[in-house]
């Protein structure tokens, strides 16, 4: 047995872990850092939903709407391995046991930026009102996880809840809640490397060593500096730390990124990189 710990939100089940209806999906689950444990345990006929977590701001907002959206849901386990930067499951314990504030800062949490500003009151309210919250972080063993689901209590019949918003009224706040949304087009013009004041990239992959090879050349080709590694983050770090970007070659970086990536799944997957051209198999 997995020893979970509820947080207070103001509504507790009965007492309890009896025989419930056979399609009863009434739980979520938040398996913070671990997406790949989500997806195995979202097979378990009394879990509605499943996902990791990352951040404590909007993180926990989408969770947030998503969870309050199903109705059905009534208890949310926050199981997986907690980031020690972030701290989004100690923050989304919080949220569940103290609200926000007028600012919008979930009250006692320590994670990062723990602010949401983009979910209406009436949205929080019910989550805190429907939602008990299982403490099961670390929990990383979908078995363990699996039998933790199981002696979870039944919710009780809809006549003995407190009366929660009305439905079309949380619709409204489901809907008026979330940052709003600027849509833009893709596209422009990058700089052609002949136009870059810094000179021009060569990205090579050595596939025996599984590694990436950046080579910097100045504008005459009479010297060359070359970083390796097998980071595609870390090597266009590297060039800009070296002075290799200029501060106004965003595009010429942009496109110098999504090269080093495929440079790197290549690598990686042992498929075929040619600069400037799709992956292909080998």
């Amino acid at each position: 047995m997995v020893n979970g710990t509820a947080a207070p939100t103001g509504r507790e089940s009965a007492a309890g872990a009896g025989p419930g209806p056979a399609e009863v999906r009434d739980l979520a689950v938040c398996t913070l850092g671990d997406q790949r444990l989500a997806t195995r345990i979202a097979a378990h006929p009394r879990v509605a939903a499943a996902g990791a977590l990352a951040t404590a701001n909007v993180g926990i907002e989408q969770l947030v709407r998503a969870v309050v959206a199903r109705e059905g849901v009534r208890r949310l386990i926050v199981a997986g391995p907690e980031s020690s930067l972030f701290r989004p499951g100690q923050s989304l314990l919080a949220l569940a046991a103290h609200g926000v504030d007028e600012q919008g800062r979930i009250i006692g949490a320590l994670g990062h930026e723990p602010y949401l500003r983009t979910l209406r009151p009436a949205v929080v309210a019910e989550f805190r009102r429907r939602l008990v919250l299982v403490d099961l972080r670390g929990c990383t063993d979908e078995e363990r996880l699996a039998a933790a689901l199981d002696e979870q209590p039944y919710p009780r019949p809809a006549g003995e809840e407190e009366p929660g918003t009305a439905a079309g009224v949380l619709a409204a706040e489901l809907a008026g809640s979330g940052p709003r949304v600027v849509r833009l087009a893709p596209g422009g013009r990058r700089r052609l490397l002949g136009e870059a004041a810094t000179g021009y990239f060569v990205v090579t992959v050595e596939t025996a060593r599984r590694r990436i090879v950046l080579r910097h050349y100045g504008e005459d080709f009479t010297e060359c500096r070359e970083l390796t590694g097998h980071s595609a983050e870390a090597l266009l770090l590297g060039a800009i730390r070296h002075g290799l970007l200029g501060p106004g070659e965003l595009s010429h970086a942009g496109y110098l990124g999504a090269e080093l990536a495929k440079a790197e799944a290549a690598a990686r997957l042992g498929l075929h990189y040619v600069q400037d051209r799709p992956l292909t198999a080998r």
